[in-house]
């Protein structure tokens, strides 16, 4: 883990280490340009699904990198599960030109200390103006009534991790999808699926 001080933010918990940084005027141009990363075995159709909602949401560039095994070192045994603040340290290395940011995709279950809880799972979670953050699709898939909602909290999550990594704190709007969920997936879907104004404003987007 480098040593740079940050805010870690996640889908349901946001754990404050720093002020955030100021936003800067959006340049010409992609916001950012994503490096998405599968860990593990991940379907190409999810891939393409994640790559549309964060080109539609964010107007960021998406390239996508080739899978990698998930890293032994991130490996929790007695939950059986990957600490997600382990999988990101694996991540951020992959941060190359042209990419600015990354995104790790897997369906293992991932988890990290929150809530005073030391082993907390969690749907994601990512560095807030950083470079790095990672989601699951394995509480997607929880108690989801069809295929079609586990592929909107999976996309939604994925433009809110990026978000975090972009400079956006949890937004108060609970129909913004930049809104705490609190560990609780049924957050996600009372969401619109979408940033509100204030969120798009603050990120220079229209």
């Amino acid at each position: 883990m480098d040593r740079r001080t940050f805010v870690r933010s996640l889908a349901g918990v946001s754990v404050l280490a720093a002020a955030p940084r100021a936003f800067a005027q959006r340049p010409a141009g992609p916001i950012a340009t994503v490096a998405l990363a599968p860990l593990g075995a991940f379907p190409p159709s999810f891939l393409a699904e994640i790559e549309a909602g964060l080109r539609a949401e964010l107007g960021v560039a998406v390239v996508r990198l080739p899978p990698s095994p998930l890293p032994r070192a991130a490996w929790y045994p007695p939950r059986r599960r990957y600490r997600a603040e382990r999988l990101i340290d694996f991540l951020r290395p992959m941060v190359r030109a042209p990419a600015t940011r990354v995104l790790g995709v897997t369906q293992a279950d991932i988890s990290t200390t929150a809530h005073g809880v030391h082993d907390w799972g969690v749907l994601g979670l990512g560095d807030l103006g950083g470079l790095g953050c990672v989601i699951s699709t394995f509480r997607c898939r929880m108690n989801s009534p069809s295929e079609a909602q586990t592929h909107f909290r999976m996309v939604t999550t994925c433009i809110h991790e990026i978000g975090h990594t972009l400079g956006l704190e949890h937004c108060p709007d609970t129909a913004c999808l930049m809104t705490d969920a609190r560990g609780l997936v049924r957050t996600v879907d009372h969401t619109t699926g979408h940033l509100c104004a204030r969120c798009r404003s603050r990120l220079g987007l229209r």
